[in-house]
């Protein structure tokens, strides 16, 4: 157990409310995080977690993407920035657009939206940059910047259980697609759409003729005890990589709690279900 070890330093991303920032943010105020949240940004300006992040007193930033993706920014461009689009373009994964010349330029504009978002994240020299509720993907420019320096470095929360469901709409999918249970992720981000390596998950009872709200209320839940969890075992030093032979990532948890967290977060998803 690395007890002495510093608190990590948190980088968190938003767009929306910031429910799961705020979990984090109450943890590390009553000690049962081994973190501190030192910079908070969003792509959008009324993101409400950026009110959260200001109530913390933590210092808080929006990176407008849409306007860097519709506004006049050509005066920004440069050569080297055109070079480096049409590099990345084979490996993006987030425009679709079948005109190419018009993919670039889109291209271009969002790498200028993400080298300002870099800047915003670095000025806080954090450990690991959380996705909570960003509802953008990001391009290799963004992951090689970060992952080039740590590996493992920018995690994401979602609310379904991956590979299952990928994208924004994973606690409606899991429900429209008639699951009986349900479940959140906690998965490293690469290139594609939750399509990372998985650091963990955990479970819960979907009961017949539970509404979305009802669904979306447990695993809400279970997602700020998943994340904290997550942080925490990386904290520790806990998390191990390994490669299968068919090249994909995994991750082994070496905690000998972990049999019993598993349980607890079950139990707990089972006691407040409506249908127990």
């Amino acid at each position: 157990m690395a007890s002495n070890r510093k608190n990590l330093r948190l980088a968190i991303l938003i767009s929306g409310g910031g429910t799961n920032l705020q979990a984090i943010l109450d943890r590390c105020a009553a000690g049962l995080l081994p973190a501190k949240v030192v910079v908070v940004a969003a792509d959008r300006p009324d993101a409400y977690g950026l009110t959260r992040a200001r109530r913390a007193g933590v210092p808080s930033h929006v990176v407008d993407y849409s306007r860097y993706l519709s506004g006049a920014m050509d005066s920004r461009i440069s050569p080297e920035l055109e070079v480096l689009a049409e590099s990345l373009d084979s490996r993006q994964r987030i425009l679709r657009e079948s005109d190419r010349p018009k993919r670039l330029r889109r291209l271009v504009r969002l790498l200028l939206a993400e080298n300002e978002m870099i800047r915003v994240i670095e000025s806080g020299q954090p450990d690991y940059l959380c996705l909570a509720g960003f509802m953008r993907l990001v391009t290799p420019h963004f992951l090689a910047h970060f992952h080039g320096a740590r590996p493992w470095r920018v995690l994401n929360i979602h609310p379904a259980l991956l590979p299952a469901f990928p994208g924004r709409r994973g606690y409606e999918d899991t429900i429209d697609y008639g699951c009986k249970w349900g479940g959140v992720t906690v998965h490293v981000v690469d290139e594609g759409e939750d399509t990372g390596p998985i650091l963990a998950q955990a479970v819960y009872p979907i009961w017949p003729d539970e509404d979305l709200e009802a669904v979306r209320s447990r695993g809400l839940e279970l997602e700020y005890e998943l994340y904290s969890q997550c942080i925490r075992w990386l904290w520790d030093e806990r998390v191990e990589v390994r490669r299968r032979e068919d090249g994909r990532w995994f991750t082994v948890i070496h905690d000998p709690s972990y049999p019993r967290i598993l349980k607890e977060w079950v139990d707990r998803a089972m006691s407040s279900a409506s249908g127990s």
